[in-house]
């Protein structure tokens, strides 16, 4: 994929993640609360995979293909990202994110990847 098509999946995964995270905030029914940041951490996450594809096609004309391939991509050529986001990154592999977008478990794993989303969209702007 292009680097604009990566930017424009980030953006509209990132705008959604917003919305999720509004009514997560907002909403008093447990049920629905968990749902909401759990649907919230899932598009954050598409969010961030996709500006480092974005930050990569764009500097490297490389493409990861899968979590394994990016995380090394990551590393290899970690100078085209700060280190808040390497770490981050490091920290917010696909297990980190299971927990959260598939068993709903919440506290700082949720907001690392929040954070991480809004580092890389502002980051790649």
């Amino acid at each position: 994929m292009e680097e604009q098509i990566h930017f424009m999946t980030a953006k509209e995964h990132f705008i959604i993640a917003e919305d999720l995270d509004k009514k997560y905030v907002d909403e008093k029914n447990s049920d629905k609360k968990v749902a909401y940041r759990i649907v919230a951490a899932q598009n954050y996450f598409y969010s961030l995979i996709n500006m480092i594809e974005a930050i990569l096609a764009k500097n490297m004309e490389k493409h990861s293909f899968n979590h394994e391939n990016r995380i090394r991509n990551l590393i290899e050529h970690r100078n085209l990202f700060t280190d808040e986001i390497v770490k981050l990154y490091e920290q917010v592999d696909r297990d980190f994110r299971n927990k959260v977008a598939y068993r709903g478990e919440n506290g700082k794993k949720y907001e690392s990847i929040k954070k991480l989303a809004k580092l890389l969209i502002e980051y790649g702007k």
